[in-house]
């Protein structure tokens, strides 16, 4: 069909240009009988010799019926521009003395009508490597879209578990100490059960990651009142419309809980948020306390943040970790998206 379009809009532009001698239905008429072995050449190349012979890698056959059907082409056009026209052949010479009437020889014929077969035949294989190209393209950006989403998927879940794990222990403590705060808890796990659960897009606004962060911290000090944690927002203004990957800003937060030392009014948990020249700037700061061995599972969340930038951003991001006697930082710049009000406009 795109084919048959292609031509026929040849067809209509020849047609228009020659108005000047004829009328546009004449020319038409005309243009369609004189150039539909043209359109039956670069069909049957297109859809039959390339994929079948040529993508087979049948090239001996495909030499073979390339030469073949050059040679039926040129018997076609001979037989159909003389039917069109009887003198398409013929042309005058003009000497110093006389212009006399000349008539091509089969030689010259064959020749003429060759070569045109072979600009015909040449523009053929040319569009069809151009086509699968872009399929082939295509396709491909197909297979590594989904093979992203299948490997940010298989991180999510991954992630999930690790978070429920921790939350969980959280929970059952309160449970066992009869706590009057374990349905807070479960009313608070069940709100961010909701975000991680269906929240299924690969970006999300800034705020409500921002939201979930507070709402993970809070179900944190409802078994560990006494741990402090100051939670500062640079340029706050500049955090609305904007929007980042869901579940990066709680790893660092939850390492800092399960690894490092409780925050205290005088060594507190630090955890700034800002946004400065297009990215986001994040940072945790907690005070390390020597007699807390490390967890043997502590990288999982921490080695899933990275595929999971690596991923969704590359080379738009920085990630870094410090240690000194006293703290552990860690900090993650962002390159952000144009945020949606300025992409409206």
């Amino acid at each position: 069909m795109v084919m048959l379009v292609i031509w026929y809009t040849g067809v209509i532009v020849y047609s228009v240009i020659g108005l000047s001698n004829y009328s546009l239905w004449d020319n038409l008429i005309f243009y369609s009988r004189y150039s539909w072995p043209n359109f039956i050449l670069c069909y049957v190349i297109i859809v039959w010799l390339f994929p079948k012979y040529l993508l087979g890698k049948k090239y001996d056959l495909l030499l073979l019926l390339n030469v073949f059907l050059i040679a039926l082409y040129i018997l076609v056009r001979y037989k159909n521009n003389l039917l069109q026209n009887p003198s398409m052949y013929t042309y005058y010479l003009d000497t110093p003395k006389y212009s006399s009437l000349h008539q091509n020889t089969l030689l010259e014929i064959i020749s003429m009508e060759s070569m045109r077969g072979m600009q015909f035949t040449s523009i053929a294989y040319a569009y069809r490597f151009a086509f699968n190209w872009v399929i082939t393209e295509r396709t491909k950006r197909t297979i590594e879209n989904e093979k992203l989403k299948a490997e940010l998927s298989l991180l999510r879940q991954q992630i999930n578990p690790h978070f429920l794990f921790n939350i969980i222990n959280d929970i059952y403590y309160l449970a066992l100490i009869k706590s009057e705060k374990t349905a807070e808890a479960m009313l608070k796990l069940s709100d961010m059960l909701r975000y991680i659960l269906y929240e299924k897009e690969d970006w999300v606004p800034l705020e409500k990651e921002i939201n979930y962060l507070k709402e993970f911290i809070h179900l944190h000090k409802i078994r560990f009142p006494e741990n402090v944690v100051n939670i500062e927002l640079v340029n706050p203004e500049l955090i609305q419309n904007q929007e980042i990957p869901p579940m990066l800003l709680s790893t660092f937060v939850e390492n800092a809980f399960k690894h490092g030392a409780p925050g205290s009014n005088e060594n507190p948990i630090k955890i700034l948020i800002g946004i400065s020249l297009g990215a986001l700037h994040y940072k945790v700061t907690n005070p390390i306390d020597k007699i807390i061995t490390k967890d043997k599972t502590s990288g999982i969340g921490i080695t899933n943040l990275e595929k999971r930038l690596n991923l969704l951003l590359p080379n738009k991001y920085k990630l870094s970790y410090s240690k000194n006697d006293e703290h552990f930082e860690a900090e993650l710049e962002i390159q952000l998206r144009h945020d949606k009000s300025n992409s409206s406009r």
